[in-house]
């Protein structure tokens, strides 16, 4: 069992909501019309969003903590 998830309470980030923001504000510059604007962020939107969510995933997929409640089996 693992005890360390329930016994403290965890931080929360608000990177996912933070990406979802910026990608709307992207589809806003796209309906405003402001294709310069847009050109220019589009990329570190999406990278933002791409870490945001990778890292998300990642986190559930990895143990970086060190914590772990592994029985030595693979």
């Amino acid at each position: 069992m693992n005890f360390y998830k329930n016994s403290s309470k965890q931080n929360k980030t608000y990177k996912r909501e933070v990406a979802v923001g910026l990608v709307l504000w992207l589809i806003w510059l796209a309906e405003a019309g402001n294709i310069a604007a847009l050109t220019v962020v589009a990329w570190p939107v999406f990278l933002f969003l791409g870490a945001a969510y990778g890292m998300e995933w990642a986190s559930k997929q990895t143990n970086i903590v060190g914590t772990s409640n592994d029985s030595g089996e693979r």
